[in-house]
């Protein structure tokens, strides 16, 4: 039984980072494709928030963006890192998907607010800069 507990959690895991990759993945070619990003084409059909942690991120951060407790440090390097942004996808007060992605393909680190409606999150590029920003500024 402790096996087959370990094998599922594993598997779990698995699949939520494969997720993870494929969320990045789908935001970096959007922007390689132009000059926004439509956020709300990305990620879990049941999300309806997304939040942005910057990079040196720590759970105390995650929580004020979110509203509620989430383990970034743990879930992520973002706690460490400046190459990335978490890109952490909620439905009211639950995780359902996150993202770690790298900024050189879309730098959401200056974002504001930090999280965005579903139906309004699109961003801009500023030109000549990786750098981006709401379309809308509307706080969600």
């Amino acid at each position: 039984m402790r096996i087959y507990l370990a094998a599922l959690i594993a598997l779990t895991a698995l699949a939520g980072c494969s997720d993870g990759h494929r969320i990045s993945a789908t935001v970096a070619e959007q922007f390689d494709r132009g000059d926004s990003i439509d956020l709300s084409q990305v990620g879990p059909a049941t999300w309806d928030r997304v939040c942005v942690l910057g990079p040196y991120s720590i759970n105390k951060d995650a929580e004020a963006a979110l509203g509620f407790p989430w383990d970034a440090e743990a879930n992520t390097s973002i706690a460490m890192s400046d190459g990335v942004n978490v890109l952490v996808f909620a439905h009211e007060q639950r995780v359902v998907a996150y993202t770690e992605h790298p900024r050189n393909k879309g730098d959401f680190s200056r974002v504001n607010p930090s999280c965005m409606i579903r139906s309004r999150a699109k961003l801009v590029r500023r030109p000549g800069s990786a750098k981006l920003a709401w379309e809308h500024g509307n706080e969600a």
